[in-house]
């Protein structure tokens, strides 16, 4: 072998290293300026909708219809609990008796002061008419009605001692303590109602303006998205919660991926049939994407299309969790939905991104529905 000949084959090699080494470099994220803390949140193309119209959806569990929870009266001591985590109850079901020996303590002692009020009612009226006799005569019969005031208040306590249910339902929790770790007040019981269900939703503080009380929606399950629901947003709490360890909502803030306040809202099912107590399902506003004809092929919003040359549209999609740059063929486009058919280069188990000025190829990618 000459001399030149094996020049140009170690040029050859070098090469070839070189540019091993740079695909290595893109894919992996390593020189190009993209950060570890930098992710693409990506979705599955099948989850988008049933016609490829991107939906808000949110995540939410099946619960009984209504909870009851039964706290204790400021000041009062509980004697006995009758029921237990599990307990099936009926309605006016004793739940737990209050310690009535307080409230005895304090009748025996108002009748004694009332007596005794009234004995000196009985000798002023022994010692004439006169106005002053009259104004403490007064004065008495004043602090006489007051301790019957709180005489009437204790026998209450007293003759109603017995807490009950106030629905049909399952023991779901028990606190005899009657407080938290953190010594505030918590309930003693905690009451499932038995019955129809409902599904609790949750919605961040930055979509809360897309879900309204009336609004229509479609509960889906999470193992087979073809297994529907229907019904309607009931209600939506005021008051946030902030959970971090939950994954309490769909969409999650892309500039840091950090989660924030979570509104907790409820919907009304139409039908619960097939539904599990405790299973975990999606939630989506309904417009009307359960009646639209199903087209065949696949199609999705043509805002996932980057248009910028023509002749290679693109899509941004998840290439074994690093984000890419896909050309792939379009179809017909249909203006009334603005989805555009993907004739080749995408398939409905592909993960995409919804294209931004952030975007850069070899990010991480992460599906959104498992992100923390």
């Amino acid at each position: 072998m000459t001399k030149k000949r094996k020049i140009l084959i170690g040029v050859i090699a070098a090469i070839v290293l070189v540019a091993a080494l740079v695909l290595f470099l893109i894919y992996s994220g390593i020189g190009t300026g993209i950060g570890s803390s930098e992710v693409a949140y990506v979705q599955k193309v099948s989850t988008l909708s049933d016609y490829g119209i991107t939906v808000d959806r949110y995540s939410g569990v099946i619960e009984a219809q209504k909870a009851v929870t039964y706290k204790r009266t400021s000041g009062r001591n509980i004697e006995t609990v009758y029921v237990k985590v599990g307990d099936i109850v009926a309605k006016d079901t004793p739940l737990f008796k209050y310690d009535v020996r307080q409230s005895e303590n304090n009748i025996t002692s108002i009748n004694l002061e009332i007596e005794s009020l009234n004995n000196e009612i009985a000798y002023l009226q022994a010692q004439g008419n006169s106005t002053e006799i009259q104004l403490q005569i007064s004065e008495r019969q004043l602090e006489i009605r007051q301790k019957q005031a709180d005489l009437t208040r204790y026998q209450q306590e007293k003759d109603q001692s017995e807490v009950r249910s106030e629905i049909a339902g399952v023991v779901k929790a028990v606190n005899e303590k009657g407080e938290d770790a953190n010594g505030n007040d918590d309930a003693i019981v905690t009451i499932s109602e038995i019955g129809e269900f409902r599904v609790k939703g949750t919605v961040s503080e930055q979509t809360i303006g897309t879900i309204s009380s009336g609004l229509p929606v479609i509960v889906r399950s999470r193992v087979d998205e073809n297994e529907t629901w229907t019904g309607t947003i009931s209600k939506i709490e005021t008051e946030p919660t902030t959970n971090q360890n939950e994954n309490s909502y769909y969409y999650y803030d892309y500039g840091g991926g950090e989660k924030s306040s979570t509104y907790p809202f409820y919907v009304t099912l139409d039908s619960t049939k097939g539904l599990m107590l405790g299973q975990h399902v999606y939630i989506e506003p309904d417009y009307g994407q359960g009646e639209i004809i199903e087209k065949k092929g696949l199609w999705i919003d043509m805002a996932y299309v980057v248009m910028e040359n023509e002749d290679a549209p693109y899509i941004w999609v998840s290439n074994n969790g690093r984000l890419g740059k896909r050309v792939v063929e379009l179809g017909e486009l249909d203006e009334f939905t603005y989805t555009v058919e993907i004739v080749s280069g995408l398939s409905a188990d592909d993960y995409i991104a919804w294209p931004d000025d952030t975007l850069r190829e070899g990010m991480k990618a992460r599906d959104i529905l498992e992100a923390e």
